[in-house]
């Protein structure tokens, strides 16, 4: 995919620069055929900015243009501008006064150059501005006053950077900001008053940094918070009281990172809640009350972490959920009360577990169940009529498990040949038993395959009594033999 710039450069010769949308740097200022008349566009050759701007441009861009410097005043001749990008260029400074006079100025981007720092008063006088993209760069550090007097700032991107440090107070003057991006950077901590003053913001992204924690009340003033990201930390644990506000939150990002436990009842009372990740963590286990009603989140996954069970009835409040991921944990078991409440389940993944057995009840709820992955457990066989509760059953996956082959697979056995369309794992289910068919296809076989050995015949000698008028009884053993029956003995 490309963005297409066509514009003219300073001597009038028409270009068209064809820009790769690349992760981490693609404009959103220009979209795609954006040869308006109240645009410029610079590329490669252009070494330095314009003095002057073709009349009524209003939105400048250098794309890939080799300008190391942003000098004092470059746009000072054109005052009416209102969108100035740099993207992909050498820059390595940013100089006080770069901006100043454009007092219409409503966005800035700055994207994928090598900049390691901003001076505090670069944005000076700047009380237009609303949107300023500071993202893939190598920017180190934020010093307060660096974004003081941006009131109507709503946006502000500064993810892919090297920053490690913001000083306090950095952010207390962007009272009108919404959006405040500051993943992938290199923050092993952040103070529990740094978003104090963004009493607006929306959307708080801040994963894929080295955070090991989280301070208690660093949500406390955030009333009007949508949106919270943190996953892809090394976050150790959360407060019950992380999250004061919750009528508004629609997502919580909360995925690999080194949680250990989850306090109870931390996910009650989330109306909104459509997002909610906690896969990839470290949970061996999880409180009986975790989940309140939410009746927007329709997927879950526990996926990736060390749960051994279930608590009976915690997914209960989540009558919307469609979808639940709980593989690759040590579950050795799953009951029917596992699976209490989200009723309208199409989807549950049991993957890469340690699943020896289940009962024939287990799914008996999950009537609306369309596709169930029980692939990579130590299943050895499975009850007569587990799938019968099912009528939507459409995609099983059971390969990969450890099933003997003997009589008591019969059940599962005739229901795979009847239902082959329905099996959809990735490799064929093999036999781990027997020894004489290990290795085999399933599906291969013939049911008259699939027998239980028998015990040995057993010889016993019967008792005959003889009873003699003497007040004496003498018992004896007489020649003859009993043979019992031969009977089949599954396996213990």
């Amino acid at each position: 995919m490309f963005y297409i710039f066509s514009g003219k450069m300073t001597r009038g010769h028409t270009f068209i620069c064809l820009l790769p949308l690349l992760i981490g740097y693609s404009s959103q200022s220009c979209q795609k055929d954006c040869s308006k008349e109240n645009q410029d566009v610079y590329g490669l050759d252009v070494t330095q900015i314009p003095v002057s701007l073709k009349a009524g441009v209003t939105e400048v861009f250098f794309v890939d243009s080799n300008i190391t410097v942003i000098p004092k005043g470059a746009f000072a001749t054109n005052p009416k501008l209102e969108k100035v990008a740099f993207i992909n260029t050498p820059t390595v400074s940013v100089e006080k006064g770069a901006f100043e006079g454009l007092v219409n100025l409503k966005h800035i981007e700055i994207s994928n150059t090598p900049l390691t720092s901003l001076s505090v008063d670069v944005f000076q006088d700047l009380h237009n501005l609303e949107e300023l993209l500071l993202k893939h760069n190598k920017i180190r550090s934020l010093e307060k006053g660096l974004f003081d007097g941006l009131k109507k700032l709503r946006e502000l991107q500064l993810h892919i950077n090297k920053i490690d440090t913001i000083e306090e107070g950095t952010f207390d003057d962007l009272e009108n900001l919404r959006t405040l991006h500051l993943a992938k950077n290199d923050l092993s901590s952040v103070s529990s008053a740094l978003f104090s003053k963004l009493h607006k913001l929306e959307v708080l992204r801040l994963y894929e940094n080295q955070l090991t924690a989280i301070p208690d009340n660093i949500l406390e003033n955030l009333s009007n918070l949508k949106e919270i990201a943190l996953q892809s930390n090394n976050i150790t644990s959360i407060s019950a009281n992380l999250f004061p506000h919750k009528d508004k939150l629609n997502k919580i990002l909360l995925d690999n990172n080194m949680l250990t436990e989850l306090p109870p009842e931390i996910f009650v009372g989330f109306p909104l809640l459509k997002a909610l990740t906690l896969n990839g963590n470290k949970l061996a286990s999880l409180p009986p009350v975790l989940f309140g009603e939410m009746p927007k989140l329709t997927e879950l996954s526990l996926s990736r972490n060390s749960l051994t069970s279930i608590p009976q009835g915690v997914f209960s409040p989540l009558k919307k959920l469609r979808k639940l991921d709980l593989s690759n944990n040590q579950l050795l078991t799953v009951s029917e009360e596992s699976f209490e409440g989200p009723e309208k389940l199409t989807e549950l993944n049991l993957q890469y577990n340690h699943i020896k057995s289940l009962k024939a009840n287990t799914f008996e709820k999950l009537t609306s169940l369309t596709t169930l992955r029980l692939a990579h457990n130590i299943l050895g066989t499975l009850p007569e009529d587990v799938f019968d509760p099912l009528p939507k059953l459409s995609k099983v996956y059971l390969n990969n498990n450890t099933w003997h082959c003997d009589c008591r697979l019969v059940p599962l056995f005739n229901w795979m040949k009847a239902n082959p369309g329905k099996i959809k794992s990735t490799t064929p289910e093999i036999c781990n038993q027997p020894e004489d068919l290990k290795g085999q296809e399933i599906m291969s076989l013939k049911e008259d395959q699939l027998i239980c050995p028998v015990s040995p015949l057993t010889t016993i000698p019967s008792l005959t009594t003889t009873t003699t008028l003497a007040p004496t009884t003498t018992t004896t053993l007489a020649p003859t033999t009993t043979t019992t029956l031969a009977l089949p003995q599954p396996p213990p």
